[in-house]
């Protein structure tokens, strides 16, 4: 009986391969990358967003003293416009102390909370400030 020869492999492992270096699709690809990053640098340096210094931007007015809850609610001292979207503002935006409800619900549900308050009066003041300018 005949034995078929068992295929021979090398001693030293199989052939390895040759590192080759980048191509040029690779090269163009990264020169690009590089170009557009450079002009995306070159457009923010040049964008007046960047260069507004804060003597130009308008001072906000100083807080005034505590509002009353029933003012918060209602949105006493707003115009018809800025009234409502304050009011959209409360019923839509959730409470900071973490009661799960709306600043509006906070604030209707007792005094216990002092984050609510807060908030309301600072939305309150952003819209008056965006009115008068």
């Amino acid at each position: 009986m005949h034995d078929s020869p068992v295929p021979l492999r090398p001693a030293d492992g199989p052939p390895r391969r040759i590192l080759r270096p980048p191509g040029l699709a690779v090269i163009l690809v990264l020169l690009y990358g590089l170009l557009f990053l450079a002009g995306l640098l070159l457009l923010r340096a040049r964008s007046p967003l960047f260069h507004k210094s804060q003597t130009d931007a308008p001072t906000r007015p100083a807080r005034s003293g505590p509002i009353p809850r029933a003012a918060l609610l209602s949105g006493e001292g707003l115009s018809p416009a800025s009234r409502e979207e304050y009011l959209r503002g409360l019923s839509s935006r959730c409470c900071p102390c973490g009661c799960e409800l709306t600043v509006g619900g906070c604030l209707l549900s007792g005094e216990a909370c002092a984050k609510s308050p807060e908030d309301a009066r600072e939305m309150m003041e952003q819209l008056r400030y965006e009115g008068d300018r």
